[in-house]
């Protein structure tokens, strides 16, 4: 079967969060079993650049009033024959950091369009016929609509959801400039115009099939009091279109373990595996804790985000008791500048316990899970998470929010601790017990070795998605 993936972002050319990884590891899984899997994103110029794709094309769309000229390239994932195509348009989709929201929506839309176009391009051009599109998040969630009911191209379309927070607002007047029609929509709303349309929501209710990134999240959604309500209306609302109860699929993500794993892994200052594991890890643990000027103490880690998502408030409320326990707590990460403020000022309250490295760096984060005894998670909601499958590779225990996909990846108190989502008093006592749980050597070493042995290679959830294309290729 051959299917065609997009989506806005694939490492190692252009990333920007977890679905970039999902993009550059779940084709080559998919290639391991039989699934002929292309990519197809937009053309930014970093990624261009990264990339070192060939000219090999181009065709023409109309877009608002004007012909525009798409430009083909095509490379490879790395060490893969996974295909990867970037489509090019310099007036549109040279850069993603347009300002402005209905700029982004206009971008995405062109895209979106291009996309659609693209395919009877790869047909004449290429003589490889598309059998499936699996869009991810908004920016490719127009690709259902405009294929039933602009090109009217009967091919199924799978839209996976990553992440709630982020739908695709914008104004109504996005549907000009793909000559649309209000009424070949389903879901405008007469509001201010910024929220006029939803596009995530418009991609629920004209795709083939949705799905998510891990099976609780799945069943999450589906909740009317989850914090998403408008998209609770719009999977409802799906429901009523199609006349029966429609099934939201949950597929957790894996993690590439050519990328991830400890024993291969340079930028490690000693590889490990299960069995030589406490040489790897104190080794990169005095090395990280020299280098920060901290003291050989019980180290807790916080990699990732710095968003509201990921319940950073919650552990600047518990930071006090990490020190009174007499242990380390390491920041990496970047994001939202009011956040970033307040873990600085929190490493300068306790400068002999806390560090804040408010930056995004691959190389240390990758040091750090090394040297860890612990991640700390206490996200207010998780659609999937990877931080979880990572830390566990390298032997650094999660203590997480019961919540989306870290709940269905740990095991609690067995290779992980898990604790009730949204209540600090609670991920208080899972430092505590974990700490003690630290000081029995044997118990410890039993938890290390299952997290590291434990399973979250692309391979199953590959086998997963292939069943679902399967079902949806009629």
């Amino acid at each position: 079967m051959n299917v065609l993936i997009t989506g806005y972002e694939v490492s190692p050319f252009f990333k920007r969060g977890g679905l970039g990884d999902v993009m550059g590891s779940l084709p080559k899984a998919l290639k391991k079993i039989n699934v002929d899997c292309r990519v197809v994103v937009p053309c930014y110029i970093e990624m261009q650049e990264n990339a070192n794709g060939k000219r090999i094309g181009e065709f023409y769309l109309h877009f608002d009033d004007k012909e525009e000229k798409v430009g083909v390239y095509k490379s490879y994932l790395p060490d893969s024959n996974c295909v990867v195509y970037f489509l090019s348009n310099r007036p549109i989709l040279s850069h993603i950091n347009l300002r402005g929201r209905n700029k982004k929506i206009d971008q995405f839309a062109f895209f979106s369009l291009a996309v659609v176009h693209f395919i009877a391009w790869l047909n004449s051009n290429e003589k490889w016929e598309v059998d499936l599109i699996h869009c991810n998040d908004w920016h490719t969630a127009l690709i259902p609509l405009i294929l039933k009911n602009k090109i009217k191209i009967p091919i199924p379309t799978l839209l996976t959801i990553h992440n709630l927070s982020y739908q695709g607002f914008g104004s109504r007047k996005v549907l000009d400039l793909l000559h649309f029609k209000n009424e070949e929509t389903k879901g405008l709303k007469r509001e201010i115009p910024a929220k006029e349309i939803d596009i995530l929501g418009e991609g629920i209710l004209h795709a083939t099939k949705v799905s998510t990134v891990s099976p609780n999240y799945a069943l999450e959604i589906m909740k009317e009091e989850h914090r998403h309500r408008e998209i609770y209306a719009y999977l409802r609302k799906r429901e009523a279109i199609l006349g029966e109860k429609d099934e939201i699929i949950g597929i957790l993500n894996g993690i590439d373990y050519e990328v991830w794993n400890p024993e291969k892994d340079n930028n490690l200052f000693k590889k490990y595996n299960t069995s030589d594991w406490e040489i790897g890890k104190k080794a990169a643990k005095e090395k990280i804790l020299k280098s920060f000027s901290l003291k050989s103490r019980p180290t807790f880690c916080f990699i990732g985000r710095m968003a509201a998502q990921k319940g950073i408030e919650m552990l600047i409320k518990v930071v006090k008791t990490i020190v009174q326990l007499d242990a380390n707590l390491i920041f990496l990460g970047s994001g939202d500048p009011n956040i970033e403020k307040s873990v600085k000022r929190i490493a300068q309250k306790y400068p002999d316990n806390i560090r804040a490295e408010v930056i995004y760096n691959e190389e240390l984060s990758h040091k750090l899970y090394a040297a860890s005894d612990f991640i700390l998670i206490p996200s207010h909601f998780e659609p999937c998470g990877l931080i979880q499958m990572i830390a566990m590779r390298y032997g650094a225990i999660p203590i997480a929010a019961k919540t989306g996909g870290l709940k269905d990846s740990i095991v609690n108190g067995k290779d992980g601790f898990l604790f009730e989502k949204d209540k600090s008093t609670r991920l208080r006592r899972s430092i505590k017990h974990a700490l003690v749980i630290k000081k029995d050597k044997s118990r410890y070493g039993k938890m290390v070795q299952r997290a590291m042995r434990k399973d979250f290679s692309w391979d199953k959830s590959a086998a997963l998605y292939k069943k679902l294309y399967g079902k949806m290729i009629v």
